[in-house]
């Protein structure tokens, strides 16, 4: 869930002063210079490709390291811009709930807090540089502290902008495009007290009394409270790893090191890539495309536009792999065109929403990558071809969902369109379908590594936007790329510091303490994964997915790999995604949902309602994965024969 800050831009900014307009200035130049790195890393990794396949072209082994520098000063520079604009993941819910002057005096206090996190930055970010010019890397021969002055850098405007909010107007509040966050309320109240209550029981009762109180207390403590208070989470993770280092004793520069550590991955590069390609897809004109080659295919089934709401889904989130975004692009498509042919508001955007999971299970998904690097370098290839049944078997149950909810509300079908029509439909959709086949052909069969195909793909969806459907214009194409640079730094700087975190969780044996307190409940298969999959599905309806998938990861991948489970790393990360997919469905912090929402124009109690009767369907397609692995393993293991 991000927040926006109310004086970060637009007319209420004090552009008249000379601060205001030092300040507009700075970040028109900080954005130029963070789109430029990202265009620069496109054109890096895409000339990579091409001297492979092109003769008499030398392959540069340059191109790599470049862009690796390159992408964490477009993190640390793109943090900054977020820290003004309070764009980072963020759960001010149990804030909403207090007073509106305690309210005050808690934002004041995050951004005290995030200045203070900035200030480490500069301070053990310059030492860990300077110690570092001295290494080079293998190829360029650049010294490594190149890349990693960017963390004092970063953290210096982090500073800045931190103070300049907290001077400003320290309140924060969730944008239009996010919808609202449920304000104050007595059920909710209770209900984060009972949940309260229940973590900290069930952390007492897995870790024990003594562990609670030392530094695993203090590394989960202040890490639970700073999400409380409103802190964004990279931040929260960044202080809750601090507090324990100054605890345990080591030198604070190791949660420095760490977190540069995290960013130091070539893997990584594929998340950028990714990222900016939905981008690409959703201002090109490929989203219409889509939803007019799924209203062929499904549009003559009872519920029609329902039913293409679920495939066009399946098509545009399986190339773009995102939940948001595909709402975002097929959503104000076809919620308004359900409207006008009878359908209701609330099933309107509830079918939108619920849909828009599949582009997180259905290859190519940025989240995926994010939990391949989590678990240790699991294979990207085969987590891509493990999502395309899991992601169909989705569609599929909310198909059958919307039939009957069709015919019970007398929903009509659409006819489809005559032959020819349908074909030059067909032929229009085929550019925006090929960008997804050359990603995950390109990986699954050995032709490009993950970033290489993630580059194509970016260079090809660019393609289709700028020459074949021609609706990528200039601005539009600024408008994909900064908005690319506003995800990529976000997700990358979380990375960063969640990379702290779990090198401490490690540290202090917390995944194995929790596996041992978890097995000594039970040892029954059934029951251990019913468990896991309820506590999935709690926490994804209160913390956002790319933090849960870093945090999760190392403490549940022993468990269910382990002998009494026996699930395979792919299989756990396909059925990790569907859990929290979910949370981007369900209040108090589902952003999908806020996205439909806002497009619908209708409350989220409104969506909740109607949602209710999806939810089913999808907690299906979900046992069914969690329980039969055929259903993620039949694909990577029928490649992986054909490959060999």
């Amino acid at each position: 869930m991000s927040q926006d800050h109310p004086n970060a831009e637009g007319p209420s900014a004090p552009s008249r002063s000379w601060f205001g307009r030092f300040d507009e200035g700075l970040v028109a130049a900080l954005r130029v210079v963070t789109v430029t790195l990202l265009a620069a890393i496109v054109v890096a990794i895409a000339w990579q490709v091409t001297t492979r396949y092109v003769p008499f072209l030398r392959v540069p082994r340059w191109t790599q390291e470049i862009s690796l520098i390159l992408m964490v000063w477009l993190s640390m520079l793109g943090s900054a811009l977020a820290v003004r604009r309070a764009e980072h993941l963020a759960m001010d819910l149990i804030v909403r709930q207090l007073s509106p002057g305690l309210q005050r005096w808690a934002y004041r206090l995050v951004w005290i807090l995030v200045a203070g996190f900035g200030a480490y930055l500069i301070f053990y970010g310059s030492e860990l540089a300077s110690r570092t010019m001295t290494q080079t890397f293998s190829a360029t021969k650049l010294p490594i502290g190149l890349m990693y002055w960017s963390i004092p850098v970063g953290g210096a405007f982090m500073t800045l902008y931190g103070l300049t909010n907290l001077v400003r107007r320290p309140e924060v509040y969730l944008g239009p495009e996010m919808g609202a966050a449920p304000a104050s309320n007595r059920m909710l109240q209770i209900a984060i007290a009972v949940l309260g209550i229940a973590l900290v029981g069930g952390g007492v009762a897995l870790l024990g009394t003594e562990a609670v109180f030392g530094p695993i207390g203090v590394l989960l403590g202040v890490f639970v409270a700073s999400l409380a208070l409103g802190v964004p989470i990279a931040f929260g993770l960044g202080l809750a790893s601090l507090a324990t280092i100054l605890v345990l004793g080591p030198p604070p520069l190791i949660v420095a090191q760490r977190m540069a550590n995290g960013v130091n991955s070539t893997p990584l590069l594929a998340i950028p890539f990714f990222i900016l390609a939905g981008q690409l897809m959703s201002e090109g004109g490929i989203a219409q495309r889509l939803v007019d080659f799924a209203r062929v295919i499904v549009g003559p089934i009872r519920g029609g536009l329902a039913m293409v709401n679920v495939v066009s889904s399946m098509l545009f989130g399986g190339a773009s792999g995102s939940a948001v975004g595909d709402v975002s692009a097929n959503g104000s498509i076809l919620i308004p065109m359900m409207k006008r042919k009878g359908y209701d508001t609330d099933f309107s955007v509830a079918i939108t929403v619920a849909s828009s999971t599949q582009g997180l299970i259905i290859p190519p998904s940025h989240n995926a990558v994010i939990y391949s690097l989590a678990a240790g370098g699991v294979s990207i290839g085969a987590l891509f071809l493990g999502g395309y049944v899991p992601g169909i078997l989705i569609g599929l149950m909310l198909m059958v969902a919307s039939y009957f909810i069709a015919v019970r509300r007398d929903y009509p079908s659409e006819a489809r369109p005559a032959l020819n029509e349908s074909l030059g439909i067909t032929l229009q959709a085929l550019p925006g379908l090929s960008v997804g086949v050359i990603i995950v052909g390109g990986i699954a069969f050995g032709f490009f590594t993950a970033t290489e195909a993630a580059a194509i793909g970016t260079v090809v969806a660019l393609f289709v936007g700028l020459f074949v459907h021609r609706e990528l214009t200039p601005l539009k194409l600024w408008n994909a790329l900064l908005q690319a640079v506003r995800t990529i730094s976000v997700v990358v700087f979380l990375i960063s510091t969640a990379s702290a975190f779990a090198w401490l969780m490690a540290f202090l044996r917390i995944p194995s303490t929790l596996a041992e307190g978890l097995l000594s409940m039970t040892d029954n298969r059934i029951l251990l994964l019913l468990t896991i999959n309820l506590m999935l599905l709690a926490l994804g309806a209160i913390m956002d997915m790319a933090p849960l998938i870093l945090i999760l990861t190392p403490v549940l991948l022993p468990i269910v790999t382990g002998p009494i489970i026996g699930m395979s790393e792919v299989h756990f990360g396909i059925m990790l995604l569907m859990n929290l997919g979910l949370g981007l469905t369900t209040p108090p912090v589902g952003t999908a949902l806020f996205v439909g929402c806002a497009i619908g124009g209708i409350r989220i109690e409104q969506a909740s309602r109607a949602m209710v009767v999806l939810w089913p369907a999808l907690l299906v397609a979900l046992l069914l994965v969690t329980f039969v692995p055929f259903t993620v393993e039949f694909l990577p293991n029928l490649i992986g024969r054909f490959g060999g």
